[in-house]
């Protein structure tokens, strides 16, 4: 799933980022990258999301988030 397909809340582990090199290296200095854990604080208008990712939060527009592949975290059990 991406980034705007998921849940408010959830957490979620990133799984891919489908951008220009220069653009995912830019989220990569931010904390974005594959295998970071983060979770959707807000919607954002035109599908954006801000999302908390290590104790900061970023705000993404959608076509940035719809390129962002994540997938839920669920508990053992």
């Amino acid at each position: 799933m991406t980034l705007p397909e998921s849940p408010m809340g959830a957490a979620l582990r990133v799984t891919g980022v489908r951008l220009a090199a220069a653009d995912a290296f830019r989220l990569s200095e931010m904390g974005i990258r594959c295998g970071t854990l983060a979770h959707v604080t807000h919607y954002a208008a035109f599908g954006g999301r801000v999302i908390a990712v290590a104790g900061s939060r970023y705000a993404l527009d959608g076509g940035t988030a719809a390129l962002i592949d994540v997938e839920p975290l669920t508990c053992p059990g």
